[in-house]
């Protein structure tokens, strides 16, 4: 069904992973648009828990397609180019922040430009210890994009974002860790079955929690207190009428914690 993206249902779990290996998963506007059909059917699935997007090979994403800029049409085709690339990676960004789904990046590699941009955007992140970060856009002559001016700042504060992105500075996987930019760094060699495990952890938590959590984390910091608080317990009241609240709230009372859902981090 997809050519630049293989799209694979395991359990609870959808992962997407960018098939472009030969040009490092820089995302074609091919690959774009089928991203954004998988993260819609993910979503539309009543059994499929989480998302997790990873890339194929040994690199995570490499951001824009370059190759794929028509500058045989003169400066206003290229502009056309990117009108129509940026309008699919912006839709891209939203859908991953406003999914009814967690989202979790599993960086096998570099990420660069919007590469990093998808990791910023995702609700968590887990790293191989080869993984690098790396802003790119000036390096290449062009402003920063895929929603950096709205996540970069949030997770790890203005001043190492205007670091990154003016230096250019590549990051490796424990630095990233300790920024923020991801949660964990795994070995390489132990990557792959960690971040599944962290996956399957995701996917087989409430969901709609997670989701009412996502969409008050990303709304709540733009709000006073007042609406803030407001909107937490318009949540509170949906989340008791859910089967799920009673079921749980039966068990802790019986005194049986120990199907309490978390995620676990392997060691």
């Amino acid at each position: 069904m997809y050519k630049d993206i293989i799209y694979a249902v395991d359990d609870r779990l959808a992962t997407i992973t960018i098939n472009l290996p030969k040009v490092c998963n820089a995302l074609s506007v091919r690959a774009m648009q089928e991203m954004l059909d998988a993260l819609n059917r993910a979503e539309d699935d009543a059994n499929i828990g989480a998302v997790m997007i990873t890339g194929a090979g040994v690199a995570f994403c490499a951001g824009f397609h370059l190759r794929e800029i028509p500058l045989e049409r003169g400066v206003q085709g290229i502009r056309d180019h990117f009108r129509i690339a940026a309008l699919w990676w912006h839709q891209l960004m939203h859908k991953i922040v406003r999914a009814r789904l967690p989202v979790l990046a599993a960086v096998n590699g570099v990420a660069a430009g919007g590469g990093f941009g998808l990791v910023m955007a995702s609700d968590m992140a887990i790293c191989a210890d080869t993984a690098r970060f790396v802003c790119a856009w000036h390096a290449i002559g062009i402003a920063n994009d895929t929603a950096t001016s709205y996540s970069l700042v949030r997770i790890v504060g203005i001043r190492r974002a205007m670091e990154l992105m003016l230096t250019n500075r590549t990051l490796g996987a424990a630095e990233a860790a300790e920024w923020g930019i991801v949660n964990r760094v795994y070995p390489a060699d132990r990557f792959r079955a960690a971040v599944k495990d962290i996956a399957a952890g995701l996917a087989t938590g409430p969901t709609h929690l997670q989701v009412m959590a996502k969409s008050r984390f990303h709304q709540g910091w733009m709000q006073p207190i007042e609406e803030c608080t407001e909107r937490e317990i318009d949540n509170v009241l949906a989340s008791i009428v859910d089967p799920h609240f009673l079921a749980r709230l039966e068990s802790f009372l019986q005194g049986d914690k120990s199907d309490r859902p978390q995620v676990a981090f392997p060691e």
